[in-house]
C-alpha cells in the first residue's frame, strides 16, 4: 500500500508554562521547551510513528532551526527529501504561553513561509500527491493552493484528501467549493467562524452542501462529533485525563486528527464507520496531552481497540 503525503506547516514549536495563573500585563516566571511542530509536520510523524510511510511537502529557511526541524523529521521516519529550504527566510515558529494548569492560554504562530507554498509549487510535486493513498493538508497553505488540491482530489482516480484546520482566523483560506474533500476536521469554534454560527448542526450541514463528504467536529474535554453516512452527528465522549495528569495540550488536535487519518489508510473507517476510528482518535489525543512532546514518541501506546469495545 502506498504512503500518505502531508502538505502544510512545519515550524519550531516554543512552550512556556507559566508556574501560577497568568497575569496579564506583568512578568510571569515560567518554564521554557521547544520542539518541532506545525500541523502538517505534527500529522506527519504521528503517521510516520505508526509505522505508515509518509512524506512531508512543506517549506523551511535556510537556517539552523530549518536544518533541525529536517534532520529530526527523518529520523522520526518522515520522508523530507523534496523539502528545498529557502533562501534567506526565517524556518515557522509557533510559541504557545500554557497556564500553570497546561492549558492553552496564548499563541503567537509566524508561519509567512508557507505562503511560498503556491500552486505552481504544488505542480513540480503533483506525481507525488497523486499517487499516494491518502493526501492530507492543513489550512496554513494559500488559498490558491488549497482550491487547486481541492479540485485536483475531486478528479477520477485522485486519492482521497483530508483537509485539518489551524485556527479561526485561517477558516476564511477554505475554498467555497469543497466536493474533493473526502475529510475535514476542524474544532467548534473553527466551524462558527466559518459558518457564522454557533449552531453544530447548520455549520456542519452547510460544510456538507459545499462538498465535504465527512466532517469531525473536536469539542475539547467533551469529545468530537463525526457525521454518519446518513448524515446525522454522532457525539463521542473523550476519555477521561485527570487535571493533574496534563501536562501540555499542544500537539493534542494533530494527534487526533492523525488518528483520523490512520483510520482512512487502513480502511478501518470503510469497515467499521467512523466511530471506532474516532475513539482511537482521541485516545490518542489523550495521550498526548499527558507528554511534554508534541508528537508522543512511543507508538505502540496507540494499539488498536477492538470494534466490539465500543
Amino acid at each position: 500500500m502506498t504512503g500518505v503525503v502531508c502538505l502544510g506547516g512545519a515550524n519550531v514549536d516554543r512552550k512556556l508554562r507559566v508556574a501560577a495563573p497568568v497575569r496579564p500585563g506583568s512578568s510571569n516566571p515560567a518554564t521554557a521547551r521547544e520542539t518541532f511542530g506545525g500541523v502538517a509536520r505534527n500529522v506527519a510523524e504521528n503517521l510516520a510513528r505508526c509505522g505508515i510511510p509518509v512524506q512531508l511537502l512543506t517549506a523551511v529557511g535556510q537556517d539552523a532551526a530549518g536544518r533541525a526541524l529536517l534532520d529530526a523529521a527523518a529520523q522520526a521516519g518522515i520522508d523530507v527529501h523534496a523539502v528545498q529550504p529557502i533562501d534567506g527566510a526565517l524556518t515557522g515558529s509557533y510559541t504557545a504561553v500554557l497556564d500553570s494548569d497546561g492549558s492553552l492560554y496564548v499563541a503567537l504562530a509566524h508561519m509567512d513561509l508557507c505562503e511560498q507554498l503556491t500552486p505552481d509549487w504544488l505542480v513540480q510535486h503533483a506525481d507525488v500527491c497523486r499517487g499516494a493513498a491518502l493526501v492530507v493538508a492543513d489550512l496554513n497553505l494559500p488559498v490558491a493552493t488549497l482550491a487547486a488540491l481541492v479540485t485536483a482530489a475531486a478528479g477520477e482516480g485522485a486519492p482521497p484528501l483530508v483537509l485539518v484546520a489551524v485556527s479561526e482566523a485561517k477558516m476564511d483560506r477554505l475554498p467555497p467549493w469543497l466536493h474533493g474533500v473526502r475529510l475535514l476536521v476542524l474544532n467548534r469554534g473553527e466551524l462558527a467562524a466559518w459558518a457564522g454560527t454557533d449552531v453544530l448542526a447548520d455549520g456542519v450541514a452547510r460544510l456538507r452542501a459545499a462538498g465535504v463528504r465527512d466532517v469531525v467536529v473536536t469539542l475539547g474535554e467533551a469529545g468530537l462529533c463525526h457525521t454518519s453516512v446518513a448524515g446525522a452527528l454522532v457525539f463521542l465522549a473523550a476519555p477521561v485525563v485527570p487535571a493533574e495528569a496534563v501536562v501540555d495540550v499542544t500537539g493534542a488536535g494533530d494527534a487526533l486528527a492523525a488518528g483520523l487519518c490512520h483510520g482512512l489508510w487502513t480502511g478501518a473507517v470503510a469497515d467499521h464507520g467512523w466511530s471506532l476510528t474516532c475513539v482511537q482518535a482521541l485516545a490518542r489525543a489523550a495521550w498526548t496531552v499527558q507528554c511534554a512532546e508534541t508528537v508522543v514518541p512511543n507508538a505502540e501506546q496507540f494499539s488498536p481497540i477492538p470494534p466490539d469495545s465500543l
